[in-house]
């Protein structure tokens, strides 16, 4: 696949990086550890993105309480070394008030103290990208930002990145950063998809501005894009929603199912899925760099990435997709 440089890293990535964040559990929450997918399931995921050219994996400390991580570091392991030299991992940090609630400073012991855990995990010495998983208000921006400044420093990171930004959060990182000459983000991880084309537009536009690169996560909104969640039907049993249904299921209304109709129907004229057609959709965005992409429970698991590769939008046909979901939005709010 074509790659992409990222922001002002001046590095190339893929067009699509590979999600781990269902390795072992859904996400951050300790409840649904388990209930993602298992060792060999995520090696066989692994093995399709080497194959597929996507060389650089996603991940968090914070995942199934590590076992993210882990799974990774157990692949590389397995691997012949010459096969995974040029793989680049992606991995983040949790801010201290939301890891228990006893709460701490997002500074540099922190920070240290939690790479230093990703990378014994891991298995490596060094990462290529670090993010902030979130911002910490009750910590000056200055200290998160000497914290990064000293493990790029330090030889054990290259860049650094954040996610979860709001607009107001994003520009004082980076007017921080300038006025005190250390290492700024370089890329934002937000959510985006066709399932809310407006989403993170100020964040996008200064991105743009300032040159950074944007990878957004849940391009398919937590499965809702795939088209398996249908008008008034249950979730199905172990599906995203039925698990983890905040933040997308309230916005399940008609109006957005009946744009999910012309997804669909648009997608059956033109014979792919609406996967793939939601994950083109977002691989086109002018403002998207590449987009943080799970693999699905069974195999195949990156089906839908392979087939999107293949999926060549016009600018007219990537406005009609997006005119759906934004007339539904609009609907919705009516």
């Amino acid at each position: 696949m074509k790659p992409r440089t990222l922001g002002t890293t001046g590095i190339e990535v893929p067009a699509v990086q590979l999600g781990c964040g269902n390795f072992g559990g859904i996400g951050s929450l300790k409840s649904l550890i388990g209930r993602g997918l298992d060792r060999e399931q995520a090696f066989a995921a692994l093995d399709e993105a080497l194959a597929l050219g996507i060389d650089v994996l996603d991940t968090a400390e914070r995942y199934a309480d590590g076992e993210s991580e882990r799974a990774i570091g157990a692949w590389l392991a397995s691997r012949p070394a010459a096969e995974t030299a040029h793989i680049r991992i992606a991995t983040k940090v949790m801010p201290p008030s939301l890891e228990d609630a006893g709460g701490g400073r997002f500074d540099r012991r922190h920070i240290e103290r939690r790479l230093a855990t990703s990378l014994e995990r891991l298995g490596r010495e060094r990462v290529t990208l670090y993010l902030s998983h979130a911002p910490e208000p009750s910590t000056p921006i200055e200290e998160t930002l000497d914290g990064f400044a000293s493990v790029v420093e330090s030889g054990r990171v290259d860049h650094v990145g954040c996610c979860n930004v709001t607009p107001e959060q994003l520009l004082e990182a980076l007017d921080a950063a300038h006025r005190l000459g250390v290492t700024g983000f370089e890329w934002v991880q937000n959510g985006f998809s066709l399932l809310s084309p407006a989403q993170d537009r100020e964040v996008r536009a200064i991105c743009r501005e300032r040159g950074l690169g944007y990878t957004p996560f849940s391009p398919l909104a937590g499965g809702v894009l795939t088209g398996k969640y249908r008008r008034g039907e249950v979730y199905p049993p172990g599906s995203r929603l039925d698990l983890r249904p905040e933040g997308v299921a309230e916005r399940l209304v008609g109006a957005v199912y009946d744009a999910l109709d012309s997804l669909q129907q648009f997608a059956a004229v033109h014979g792919v899925s609406c996967a793939a057609l939601s994950l083109a959709w977002v691989m086109s965005h002018a403002d998207c760099t590449a987009p943080v992409v799970g693999p699905s429970r069974t195999g195949p698991h990156l089906g839908h990435v392979a087939e999107a590769l293949d999926i060549t939008l016009t600018p007219e046909e990537h406005a009609l997709l997006a005119g759906w979901f934004e007339a539904a939005t609009v609907r919705s709010k009516g």
